[in-house]
């Protein structure tokens, strides 16, 4: 039941309510502005609005950084779950008003780029489906690359492949989805994290060669295949994850993407030449008259291009 002092909401500004959490969480006005896509200016004008409404300092510099006031710290946690509830709360539709295609078949088959990304992927998908109630529907079969994995794409046996390669055929349908950096990647405390290097200092490490990454590898060797050719390969693998845990217990040294660098708390060996490539979602064009296949290709599109530029912030 609203309160008497309801007006009081009604003549407030909620957005900066979304603004203080991401100011408390980030404890930083650049990375807020660049998670709300607007000016920091705008950010710092809208703390010192949120500063008069709330008669408090929020925050407030110290040689530690950033801290959070004590009622600020009171408050946080309630933001948070307000922030929340606005997300689950726009994320509602009318299912009876706009009822989602019916699947065609039980299965569909995803392939992603590196068993990395199976996770992160399959938590995606399920996550559409469960938000759309189409879960019960249909079950999703997420892998990574392997040998046939092109040729199976080109005759229609895989539904959804994330990725970047130039080997495919001409009934091939792709969608941008974000750019990625690859990075020369090395454990955090490796003799060359986060130095930038000649390709003559990396000579001497091993190197770990990680496949079917047709565009990756084709740069990483016109980069860095000066090095690379010298390096003594001690590891050629299907499976990131296993590059990543061997990086971890060695002096090797692997191309990875920037993303997955930072995720597994890796470091890069800065050198003056970078590789980015772009990736899509590619799908065969006999699905075209496959409305569920069209209707979750939309709806997935837009949610992994937003939560891996979020991811990057």
């Amino acid at each position: 039941m609203l309160q008497n002092n309801f007006s009081k909401v009604i003549r407030s500004d909620i957005n900066l309510l979304v603004t203080l959490y991401f100011l408390l969480e980030n404890r930083q006005v650049s990375r807020t502005a660049k998670q709300l896509y607007i000016g920091q200016s705008a950010v710092s004008h809208q703390l010192n609005r949120l500063r008069e409404m709330f008669d408090d300092q929020l925050l407030v510099r110290t040689a530690a950084g950033m801290m959070l006031t004590p009622f600020a710290e009171q408050i946080y946690p309630t933001l948070g779950n307000v922030v929340a509830d606005l997300e689950v709360l726009l994320k509602k539709k009318n299912k009876n008003l706009h009822p989602h295609p019916h699947p065609i078949k039980d299965i569909y088959r995803i392939c992603v780029p590196e068993d990395t990304y199976i996770e992160d992927v399959s938590v995606l998908f399920y996550d559409f489906a469960h938000d759309e109630n189409i879960r019960d529907n249909v079950t999703f079969e997420v892998f990574n690359r392997y040998d046939s994995c092109i040729s199976d794409l080109n005759e229609g046996k895989i539904d959804f492949f994330f990725g970047s390669s130039d080997n495919l055929s001409g009934a091939i349908c792709s969608s941008k989805l974000i750019e990625t950096e690859f990075c020369l990647a090395v454990r955090a405390d490796h003799p060359l994290a986060n130095k930038t290097v000649q390709l003559a200092d990396i000579v001497k490490y091993p190197w770990i060669d990680i496949l079917f990454r047709e565009k990756a590898n084709s740069y990483a060797n016109e980069h860095w295949g000066e090095a690379i050719n010298n390096m003594r390969c001690v590891l050629k693998t299907s499976s990131a994850n296993a590059a990543i845990t061997l990086l971890s217990h060695s002096d090797a040294i692997c191309s990875l993407s920037d993303d997955i660098i930072n995720k597994r708390g890796l470091a890069q060996v800065k050198t003056k030449n970078k590789i980015k490539i772009t990736n899509y979602l590619y799908w065969h064009k006999i699905m075209g008259d496959d409305a569920f296949h069209r209707y979750i290709r939309e709806g997935l599109i837009s949610r992994y291009v937003s939560e891996n530029i979020n991811a990057r912030k």
